[in-house]
């Protein structure tokens, strides 16, 4: 952290923060998922706006990403970082009340986690550039871990004591709480912003930029499409709630993995590409799994799990390694996932509403399969050797 008097105090503690942040940027959306069926019955959902409380956050991704990295530049990124925890934690404590504020506090915290995607690999990138690599697969390690961790106990928790899914909701808010206390020290710190900033234009010029946009879209959006809808599918397919909770158990925890090792490998290399088109290919296997053999879903989740942590570590990993400078990394983050979350959002309302309209999770699956097409085109043009800025 920035006040502090000791290069490595400064670097432990910021690495601490960097933590934090991420145990906070999947947990407070992989939280509902296993909750979705009481909340449905509770607020009188439909499961397309059921899939909206997954798709609003990767909207307010997509749309909100350029200006949380202006809003980095404005005023630093670690300041940023502060006002994303709060505003998370605000956002969290309101949308357990009532529809229209479960929707509004969803639009919150979707604004909150934009600022952390956007600005976490421009602060590793500032703070770790010689480990960049191992940094930024222990914050996708940590991402994926606060994903599993919620996705494993938001059920279990909303059935103890009568907590219900309310409490179980709100229960998010200490590690927000706890994250905000550990980059409160960076209000102290004055920030000047730099003189130019980093051209768009020059950015959005490079043919990388685009395959990692694309690479990072279609990546979240079979992430996110998973996420949110596997326990209901697994459920209609006649598997208990608590083995339909399971099995998204392992699709996040087995990520963890991949996510640690994935950026380390990739620094180690100067082409990508063949890391990239694996991890594609990882996600056809396991999606196709669903579609035709259901009855081995343990398989198809691990699979599945395996992809994911690898897909996401490595774009941010492609982030921090295409950048030249941490002003062309906030840039780049920002563009990629502005662009990238767009097209993500689209997957959890999709999925859920080709759900409704057919008799199966048949046509859905199938609609996911395809879209592992342009994540294997991003895969190839956004690992390949260039450097942006």
């Amino acid at each position: 952290m920035p006040t502090a008097k000791h290069p490595a105090s400064r670097i432990a503690l910021t690495l601490l923060g960097v933590v934090l942040v991420a145990v906070n940027l999947r947990a407070p959306i992989a939280g509902v998922a296993p909750l979705l069926p009481e909340m449905r019955a509770d607020l009188g959902l439909s499961r397309s706006a059921g899939g909206l409380l997954t798709s609003l956050p990767l909207l307010c991704f997509g749309g909100l990403s350029t200006v949380a990295a202006a809003l980095g530049r404005r005023i630093g990124s670690e300041r940023a970082l502060v006002l994303a925890m709060l505003a998370m934690a605000v956002g969290s404590a309101a949308r357990i009340w009532t529809a229209p504020l479960l929707f509004a506090g969803t639009i919150v915290i979707g604004a909150a986690i934009t600022v952390g995607n956007v600005l976490v690999p421009s602060v590793i990138k500032q703070h770790f550039d010689a480990k960049q690599g191992l940094v930024t697969g222990i914050y996708t390690g940590a991402l994926i871990g606060g994903a599993a961790i919620a996705s494993a106990i938001s059920a279990p928790l909303a059935h103890h004591d009568g907590i219900g899914w309310r409490g179980s909701l709100a229960a998010w808010t200490v590690p927000e709480v706890l994250a905000l206390l550990v980059w409160l020290p960076a209000l102290r710190v004055p920030h000047r912003p730099p003189a130019a900033a980093t051209g768009s234009v020059s950015v959005l010029r490079s043919k990388v930029t685009w395959g990692l946009s694309i690479f990072m879209g279609s990546q979240s959006l079979t992430y996110f499409a998973v996420l949110t809808w596997l326990p209901a599918l697994l459920q209609d397919e006649g598997v208990s709630a608590a083995r339909a909770g399971g099995a998204l158990a392992i699709f996040n925890i087995l990520g963890i993995g991949t996510a640690l090792v994935m950026p380390s490998l990739a620094a180690r290399v100067s082409d990508q590409r063949g890391l990239a088109s694996s991890i594609a290919a990882a996600w056809a296997v396991g999606i196709a799994g669903l579609l035709f053999a259901p009855g081995s879903y343990l398989l198809w989740a691990s699979v599945l799990g395996l992809a994911q942590g690898a897909s996401i570590s490595l774009a941010f990993a492609l982030i921090v390694l295409r950048s030249r400078t941490p002003e062309v990394a906030r840039g780049l983050s920002g563009t990629v996932q502005s662009i990238g979350y767009l097209i993500g959002s689209a997957g959890p309302f999709v999925l859920g509403a080709l759900r409704d309209v057919s008799p199966s999770w048949s046509v859905s699956l199938v609609a996911l399969l395809t879209v592992v097409i342009p994540m294997a085109w991003g895969a190839w043009n956004g690992g390949r050797k260039a450097t942006v800025g």
